[in-house]
C-alpha cells in the first residue's frame, strides 16, 4: 500500500515539478499580461469574487514584481477592512504605500488600465480560470506536503490536506438571512425518508432527513443491526439508493437479512437453502419494487473488518461510488462504535464521541441522512425502556445525534415477540414517547402498534403478562396430576 501510494505521487510530483513548465505552471504568465490586468480589474469590481478566491490567491501567482506589488496591497486591504478599495482608494493606497519613483509611475500606469472600463464579456471566463488555476496550485502544494506523510503512513492526515485543497476556492455561504429568506423556509427543504413505522414518522415529521444522524440504541443481541437492515429495505422501498457500511456482519448476511424482509421468508429458512429454492422470488420481489416505484434503486453494502475502518475509508470509498455513478440517497453505518477512529485517545469514551461526530459531518457535508447504531451497558440488557442513561462509555454521542430510538426487549415482550420503541430524542418535535408492537427478528417484521404509552402502562402490561404466565404453569402442573 505504502509503495503505491508513493509511486503514485512521485509519478504526479514527475509529471508537474519538470523544468520546462515550471515557470509556466506555477504563474499566470501562460494566460499573458491582458489576462492578469483584467483579473486585478474583476477583483475590485466583483466584491464577492474577490472574497471567494483572495484566501487562495498568491503573489507569487503574478508574472511580475509590480503585479506582485499590487496584488500584495489588495490583499492587505481586503484582510484589514474586510472588502476591496475602489479603484480611486487604491490609487491613494499606491500613491502613499509606494516609495520607489520608478515603480509608482508602473503602478499608476497599471491603475490607469485596469480602472477603464472595458467590454465585461470576458469576465466569467477570467473568473473561472483563476479559480481552476489556485485550485491546481492548491492540489499540487498539497502533493509536496503529503510526500513526507506516506513515509509515516500518516494516511489520514493525507486525506485531510487533500481534501482541504479539492475545496480551495469553494463559493462561500454566508449563512441563512433569516427575514430575507422567510418565503423560502420550508420543512420540505429536509427531504426526510421515512422509516416505515407511520407513528414514528409522524414525531419525525417525515423521518430522518438530509444531513441528519439517527442512532438506533440497544444492548446485545437486541437487534440494532436487525433495526439498520428495516430501514434499508424501507428505503429501498421507495426507489431509493442504499449505501450500507457493515463492521461486524459479513457483506452476505447482510444482504440475506434484506432478503428476508423484502420477500417475508423466514432468515433460518434462507440460511438452510442450499439448493437456492427461494432465489427465484427474491429476484421477482425485486422486479416488483423497480416497477412499483418506477426507478431502478440499488443497494451497495460494503464489508470491512470491526476497527479498521474509519470516516476516512467510508468517504473514500463514498467518491469512488459517486465517480462510478452511484449517488446514495440514505447511508446505514452498522456501527458507529466500532468504526475505527481518525484519532487514537487513550479513553475510549473520546472515540466514540469522535466517530458520531465525523458520521454527522459526513452527513451534513453530503447532504444525506445517516443511520447507524450504539450500544447500551448493561444497564440497557432485558429491560423495557432503554433510556440514554444507559448508552455505552459515552453521553456525548446522544449530544452529537438529531434522532435516538432505543429498542427494549425485556424476557415478556420477548415471549409475545414485541419490543418496546423508545423515542429517546428528537430534534423536530416531542421526545421521550414509549410505543410498542411487533419485534420478529426472524422475518424482520418490525411495527409500532401503540403509541404514547406510560412507563407504569408498559410495566402493567409486563406484569399481566406474567402473571398470565404463571397460571397457564400452575394449570399445566395440575392437568398432569389429573
Amino acid at each position: 500500500m505504502i509503495g503505491h501510494t508513493h509511486s503514485l505521487v512521485c509519478k504526479l510530483a514527475s509529471s508537474v515539478f519538470t523544468p520546462t513548465n515550471w515557470i509556466a505552471m506555477t504563474s499566470f504568465e501562460k494566460f499573458g499580461s491582458h489576462f492578469q490586468l483584467r483579473l486585478f480589474h474583476y477583483l475590485i469590481a466583483d466584491k464577492e469574487f474577490a472574497a471567494s478566491v483572495l484566501d487562495i490567491l498568491q503573489p507569487e501567482f503574478f508574472s511580475n514584481d509590480h503585479y506582485r506589488t499590487l496584488i500584495t496591497l489588495l490583499i492587505a486591504h481586503f484582510e484589514k477592512y474586510h472588502t476591496m478599495p475602489s479603484f480611486e482608494n487604491l490609487g491613494v493606497t499606491v500613491s502613499s504605500e509606494i516609495s520607489d519613483e520608478v515603480e509608482l509611475e508602473y503602478l499608476q500606469d497599471v491603475l490607469k488600465k485596469i480602472t477603464v472600463e472595458t467590454d465585461t464579456t470576458d469576465k466569467d471566463f477570467i473568473e473561472d480560470k483563476t479559480i481552476e488555476f489556485c485550485k491546481q496550485q492548491a492540489m499540487v502544494n498539497a502533493i509536496q506536503d503529503c510526500v513526507p506523510l506516506i513515509k509515516r503512513e500518516d494516511y489520514e492526515s493525507i486525506f485531510g490536506i487533500i481534501q482541504n485543497a479539492m475545496n480551495a476556492g469553494s463559493a462561500r455561504d454566508d449563512g441563512h438571512d433569516y427575514f430575507d429568506q422567510a418565503l423560502l423556509r420550508r420543512m420540505g427543504e429536509r427531504f426526510p425518508i421515512s422509516t416505515g413505522l407511520d407513528l414514528l414518522d409522524k414525531y419525525l415529521s417525515g423521518g430522518l432527513g438530509a444531513g441528519e444522524v439517527g442512532i438506533i440504541l440497544a444492548g446485545t443481541g437486541v437487534g440494532k443491526s436487525m433495526m439498520l437492515v428495516f430501514l434499508a429495505a424501507e428505503a429501498l422501498l421507495q426507489g431509493l439508493n442504499v449505501l450500507y457500511y457493515t463492521l461486524e456482519l459479513s457483506d452476505h448476511m447482510v444482504a440475506l437479512r434484506l432478503d428476508t424482509k423484502l420477500t417475508g421468508i423466514n432468515l433460518t429458512e434462507l440460511l438452510t437453502d442450499s439448493e437456492g429454492a427461494y432465489r427465484e422470488r427474491v429476484n421477482t420481489k425485486l422486479k416488483k419494487i423497480r416497477k412499483k416505484t418506477g426507478k431502478e434503486p440499488r443497494v451497495i453494502i460494503k464489508e470491512y473488518p470491526t476497527r479498521t475502518a474509519s470516516i476516512t475509508t467510508i468517504r473514500t470509498h463514498l467518491m469512488k461510488l459517486r465517480h462510478k455513478g452511484f449517488v446514495p440517497d440514505i447511508i446505514l453505518v452498522d456501527y458507529a462504535d466500532i468504526l475505527k477512529p481518525l484519532t487514537p485517545y487513550k479513553e475510549k469514551r473520546y472515540e466514540l464521541e469522535s466517530n458520531v461526530e465525523q458520521l454527522r459531518a459526513l452527513s451534513g457535508e453530503m447532504k444525506i441522512p445517516v443511520w447507524t447504531a450504539s450500544q447500551t451497558n448493561r444497564d440497557g440488557l432485558d429491560t423495557s425502556i432503554v433510556s440514554l442513561k444507559t448508552i455505552s462509555e459515552s453521553l456525548a454521542k446522544a449530544m452529537v445525534a438529531d434522532v435516538i430510538i432505543s429498542v427494549g426487549r425485556d424476557i415478556n415482550l420477548v415471549e409475545r415477540e414485541e419490543a418496546c420503541y423508545y423515542l429517546a430524542k428528537n430534534r423536530f418535535g416531542q421526545d421521550k414517547v414509549i410505543f410498542t408492537g411487533r419485534f420478529d427478528p426472524g422475518t424482520l417484521d418490525f411495527r409500532i402498534d401503540q403509541e404514547g404509552l406510560q412507563e407504569s402502562e408498559i410495566t402493567q402490561q409486563a406484569e399481566k403478562a406474567k402473571n398470565s404466565r404463571i397460571n397457564d404453569r400452575v394449570k399445566e402442573l395440575f392437568d398432569t396430576k389429573d
